[in-house]
């Protein structure tokens, strides 16, 4: 069915507020520390699941795309792309997830050693997963009528959980005045609105929607979502949300893709807490200040029942290696089902990373970039300790010789062994070198093993 919007009542265009920059901004340390996300896409896109009609669709496989998907065939004259709004609103009927449990979503997340989620307030389409009073275009509108957000908010706190909500604040298809996709020829171009109608959109769905998000829910963090230079997420636009949440929630983060990722500010990501990469990029050098990579366990972000290409459990687990070496964090994706159930393999998946994390997490959480340059074999994590520095070398294979070589490091370890066995390596320095030579016997684990070298003082 097609859902009628509220008449909205006539506001003044509000000023741009004075001295964004100035204000204070929150610690980043709890995120740094955590190190490990979950991400959640769900929503109306995923009763489709990637098909709709019997027709696949493409646009990178990405689900929660359906509705304006590139190169869908069916085009017609409300966007110029993509289903037709009326004919997408029939999954507002069918949207009723029996099988959605929060507490059995956070308890998983939990098992697999996740410290914070963000999931999908509202996406692209506009569809709000609470009961938003700035749009009927919200989970009420359904057979379901459960606040999503709420209940997950409620199990994060159980399980002690951070919450991250991500919020689509550039493009919404559902609400009138919002963004459209991108396209370019030879596509049909969608019709965007004017700057009337997106400032309408701003100040009576965005600006209400982020302020019921934080009075309802207190989030930790803020994910919003732009991925490429908007005319309409103009400098004056950015500093009204971003003044929003630093004064309604001052201890509340704010990711970079809100839009001064892609220089829609002057002061760019200076005035934002967190940096957020490009889908599934892993930087090989720093980044300044917190950083994070949102990761897919397949290729689809929303659960495509048709995608097959999941990821091997050791490549996710030397992802998040890899990131916690440079100084960043990883979330990693869930799409559950329509029925709100998690899909056996990302199941399986966060369980076997569970199990890996419930050794070697210490690696992980509250670890960082060691000044050694990255080897062939793995990768170095490290720490201060009550006792002095603890280094982690983590190992993707055994190295040459079974000889682990720290370049300049003159100091000898008190002691060096696996996390997971105990087993001893010895050490000597050579050529003004330390050396550590593993023990005689496979690596304890075939995917990542870590060895953990303790020392008097850092490196």
């Amino acid at each position: 069915m097609a859902l009628a919007q509220p008449t909205p009542t006539p506001q003044p265009t509000a000023e741009a507020p004075k001295g964004v920059t100035a204000l204070a901004k929150p610690d980043t340390k709890w995120f740094q520390d955590d190190r490990f996300g979950m991400f959640i896409h769900f929503g109306l896109y995923s009763i489709p699941a990637g098909e709709w009609k019997g027709v696949k669709m493409g646009r990178n496989s990405y689900a929660e795309w359906i509705r304006m998907q590139q190169g869908f065939p069916n085009y017609n004259s409300e966007g110029g792309v993509g289903l037709p709004r009326k004919e997408y609103d029939e999954l507002l009927e069918q949207f009723n997830p029996q099988g959605f449990n929060a507490d059995e979503w956070m308890r998983l997340a939990k098992e697999a050693g996740v410290k914070y989620i963000v999931v999908t307030a509202k996406h692209h389409d506009g569809f709000a997963l609470w009961p938003s009073k700035a749009s009927s275009y919200n989970v009420m509108a359904t057979p379901f009528k459960r606040d999503i957000i709420g209940e997950l908010a409620a199990a994060c706190k159980k399980y002690d959980i951070n919450l991250g909500l991500y919020y689509s604040h550039w493009l919404d298809w559902g609400n009138p005045g919002g963004g459209m996709p991108p396209f370019h020829k030879p596509d049909p171009e969608p019709k965007q609105p004017t700057q009337e109608e997106y400032e309408q959109y701003w100040q009576q769905t965005v600006i209400p929607q982020v302020t019921e998000l934080i009075e309802a829910y207190h989030p930790k963090l803020f994910w919003f979502d732009n991925f490429g230079r908007s005319p309409y997420l103009t400098e004056k636009r950015l500093d009204q949300l971003i003044t929003l949440v630093r004064e309604k929630s001052p201890g509340t983060l704010i990711n970079s893709r809100i839009g001064t990722q892609h220089g829609n500010h002057s002061k760019g990501n200076a005035i934002v807490d967190y940096i957020s990469s490009d889908d599934n990029h892993f930087p090989t050098s720093p980044l300044e200040g917190a950083w994070e990579t949102s990761a897919t366990m397949q290729g689809s972000w929303g659960y495509h029942k048709l995608d097959g290409n999941w990821k091997p459990v050791g490549q996710l687990i030397r992802h998040l290696v890899d990131n916690t070496s440079l100084g960043g964090n990883i979330q990693l994706n869930i799409g559950p089902m329509g029925d709100g159930r998690i899909p056996a393999p990302s199941v399986r998946r966060l369980k076997e990373i569970g199990s890996w994390m419930a050794v070697n997490g210490e690696s992980i959480y509250g670890a960082g970039p060691v000044p050694l340059p990255a080897p062939a074999w793995g990768r170095f994590t490290g720490k201060k300790t009550p006792e002095g520095y603890r280094l982690y070398a983590h190992l993707y294979r055994m190295p040459d010789g079974r000889r682990i070589v720290l370049p300049g490091v003159t100091q000898k370890p008190r002691k060096a062994q696996y996390l997971e066995t105990g087993f001893a390596a010895e050490s000597e320095i050579i050529d003004g070198n330390l050396n550590l030579i593993l023990p005689p016997a496979n690596l304890p684990d075939d995917r990542v093993s870590v060895l953990a070298v303790d020392f008097e003082k850092p490196l």
